[in-house]
């Protein structure tokens, strides 16, 4: 392949030339950052039953700690995920894991509830950044044949490490404190930062696309790295528009970034009281805490298998009418969460439909969004959709806590969040805006 060949392959629309080993691995990076992040995020409602009966805090207190990580996870989404489009995804990679492994440290050594919260939300910024990040990453190493199957593995491995943080907190707590959930997710982010110090280079793609100072060496270094033949010259600098959340509301790219963002704030409000809530509820039906892992565990392990078919179906039926369907399925299962029998056997059945639906739904609707935005736009344009989503999906476990607090049964609280069905109908009726073309 020559160096031309090589640019060609890495911006056009088909490609039909296989992954290099050293693209492959970045892609297994991308895909276990991603697995981390899924892990962050459950962590704290693997604990919250037993912090609840050890701190004698209510759950409208809990219900503040466990928004705080989505409210943090908000913040890196807006704030910190644009500089990726204005100084590369490498650095700002770094910046979230280390921000997740320092969070993880700290909730571990929290004494109270605020500083919990405090150091939930630490946390939640480096996995705003990350979550954002790892679709890009996997879009933008992938070729494009490649490029759905690559991005449905990272939302697929946020179920994986969902499923090892319910297996890991379930086995710690039977016979350890709440604190070593943690402490396993500050490790596995300090050995996930070095080895994505060491393997994970700059992406081609935005080297190419924003020739920031000496970009032809740093290209050549990444093409070494991924196995690619070095390119000789820059192609002829792109014109498309920079990144920035005002170009993310002109003309033409306004209509896909409010209907993304509305869309995605509706499923994950849903999303996220089902995560947070689930091990509480099944405390509350009579069961021991390490059980509500073990059901959280199954969900996610669903999950895994529905994203995968999902996003391999994305590319004959569509991706957004596939997204449509998993979400009124989300919505509907989540009713059926609330109304189902106190027994296992039913909770697990409710909780795993859940799973299946809400990885499905996420899965395609994450393509969707790397396929939309521009290159140049589009870890800014998938940033501020995730991150105004969490913003106000926040709220939901704070609100669910306090309306369990109100007396408030599991069926009524799930019956309201599983409103999220709009959300599908919503995505449904507007209908898909034709795809930028991949680069």
């Amino acid at each position: 392949m020559t160096a031309s060949d090589t640019i060609v392959a890495l911006r056009a629309p088909r490609d039909e030339t296989r992954m290099t080993q050293g693209q492959i691995i970045a892609v297994l990076l991308a895909v276990l950052i991603a697995g981390l992040d899924g892990y962050d995020v459950q962590s704290m409602s693997f604990v919250a039953p037993v912090i609840g009966k050890a701190w004698h805090v209510d759950k409208a207190v809990l219900g503040l700690a466990l928004g705080s990580s989505l409210f943090g996870m908000a913040g890196g989404s807006l704030l910190l995920s644009p500089f990726a489009d204005l100084f590369g995804r490498r650095p700002m990679v770094l910046a979230g894991l280390m921000l997740v492994t320092l969070g993880a440290l700290l909730s571990g050594l929290s004494q109270t509830v605020g500083e919990l919260a405090a150091s939930r939300a630490v946390t939640g910024l480096g996995i705003g950044v990350i979550i954002t990040l790892t679709t890009a990453l996997a879009a933008e190493f992938a070729t494009p044949r490649r490029r759905a199957l690559a991005v449905a593995a990272t939302t697929v491995t946020l179920a994986l490490g969902g499923v090892v943080g319910g297996l890991t907190a379930a086995a710690i707590l039977r016979s350890h404190s709440w604190t070593w959930v943690f402490g396993c997710g500050a490790v596995a982010g300090a050995v996930l930062l070095i080895a994505a110090w060491a393997g994970l280079p700059e992406t081609p793609s935005f080297l190419i696309d924003r020739q920031p100072k000496e970009a032809l060496r740093r290209l050549n270094r990444a093409l070494s790295q991924l196995g690619l033949a070095p390119a000789a010259s820059l192609p002829v600098k792109s014109q498309a528009k920079r990144a920035s959340y005002r170009a993310l509301f002109a003309p033409g790219t306004v209509g896909s970034t409010i209907r993304f963002a509305v869309v995605y704030m509706l499923i994950t409000t849903a999303a996220y009281y089902m995560i947070s809530w689930l091990p509480q509820l099944v405390a509350d039906a009579g069961f021991k805490p390490s059980t509500g892992g073990l059901v959280s565990a199954a969900s996610s392990l669903v999950g895994i298998a529905s994203g995968l078919i999902f996003g391999a179906l994305a590319a004959r039926i569509g991706p957004m009418r596939l997204a449509s369907v998993a979400m009124v399925g989300f919505g509907l299962a989540l009713a059926c969460l609330g109304y189902a029998p106190a027994t296992l056997p039913m909770l697990i059945l409710a909780a795993s439909a859940c799973g299946f639906f809400l990885s499905a739904s996420t899965a395609v609707f994450y393509a969707t969004m790397t396929e939309t935005f521009p290159p140049l736009m589009r870890v800014s344009g998938i940033g501020l959709v995730l991150g105004f989503g969490r913003l106000l999906s926040g709220f939901g476990p704070i609100v669910a806590g306090a309306m369990f607090a109100a007396g408030l049964t599991r069926s009524g609280v799930s019956l309201v969040f599983a409103g999220a069905a709009v959300a599908g109908g919503l995505l449904l009726m507007l209908g898909a805006r034709k795809p930028a073309p991949p680069a």
